[in-house]
């Protein structure tokens, strides 16, 4: 007759493992570090905490609300042409859906500070979408809800939160060295800000709006989409500048370090409209020449359009 090991018997086995992983946890417990030589010691600069909730409830009108909040942090890098800094964003985004008519607004509230200078830093609020920072700028978009609406983008600087410009559709872009310029062209069918004219073109780099140029109709024979039209960029033959090849990107190759404001130039947007009453389309060619939009040397039909700066 063989005598079983009493070890061996399967519930004290398990008994035994539970006993060991106990006394491991509680050893952890007591040395964080896994070595009882070291001690941990942390000054903190900053400190922030948020919590992400959900509420499902009947609003004063009875309509059935479900309201979600969530909070994250990211560290973007800010790059240009003085050098780099990074910035701590924080996020909370509260979406409220009307779960009777399927339908949702967000809402947005973003605060970033510098890290390391606890005294720097902007909060705004924002209604839109969603919000995108991937291209060193913020971007709200808004998206259209009819036929008749165009989703639109705002842009804000991440380093100041000021308003750099509103737009529809994909905005035209120029590589500088450690630098950007976007144009952008706002129509009337815009699902947020509205033109002042019949469109709007801003020229703006990551932190500030440089030109704004508003485009009027003066004719009336001719009937003009009221949505985006086509929009390129145009370079100087001989001025060193690169094209890509959809023609939305300058790249601005030849510039050296300690450029000015003089440098950035020989460029130009090009906007084509292709009229409902016309057999050919007609189009606006607005020069940038040392980092403006110079509508004096501007092209363009004068009897059907009127530019003007407007800032």
């Amino acid at each position: 007759m063989i005598k079983r090991n009493s070890l061996c018997h399967p519930a004290k086995l398990i008994l035994s493992l539970m006993v060991i992983a106990v006394c491991v946890v509680l050893h952890s417990c007591k040395n964080p570090s896994g070595n009882s030589d070291m001690a941990i010691s942390s000054k903190s600069d900053f400190a922030d905490s948020a919590v992400s909730s959900v509420r499902y409830y009947k609003d004063d009108k009875g309509r059935q609300v479900l309201e979600k909040n969530n909070t994250y942090y990211d560290l973007v890098e800010l790059r240009d042409s003085v050098g780099s800094k990074r910035v701590l964003l924080k996020v909370t985004n509260a979406e409220t859906d009307l779960v009777d008519s399927n339908t949702s607004q967000s809402h947005f509230i973003v605060s970033a500070s510098t890290i390391g200078d606890a005294n720097s830093g902007w909060k705004k609020e924002f209604s839109g979408s969603d919000i995108d920072y991937s291209s060193q700028v913020l971007v709200v978009h808004s998206q259209g809800h009819t036929q008749n609406e165009e989703d639109s983008y705002t842009r804000y600087s991440l380093k100041t939160g000021e308003k750099l410009m509103t737009y529809t559709y994909a905005p035209l872009s120029v590589a500088l060295l450690g630098d950007s310029r976007f144009l952008g062209y706002l129509s009337q069918q815009s699902a947020s800000d509205k033109p002042k004219g019949f469109a709007e073109v801003s020229y703006a780099s990551k932190n500030q709006l440089i030109d704004q140029v508003t485009i009027k109709l003066k004719g009336r024979d001719t009937t003009l989409p009221s949505y985006t039209p086509e929009l390129k960029m145009k370079i100087a033959q001989g001025s060193g500048n690169a094209l890509s090849n959809d023609e939305r990107i300058v790249i601005m190759g030849s510039l050296h370090k300690g450029y000015t404001a003089k440098d950035v130039t020989n460029f130009a947007m090009q906007i084509n409209f292709t009229p409902e009453d016309a057999p050919h389309p007609v189009f606006i060619l607005i020069p940038i020449r040392e980092d403006r939009l110079d509508i004096a040397n501007a092209r363009y039909d004068k009897n059907l359009f009127e530019l003007g700066k407007s800032n």
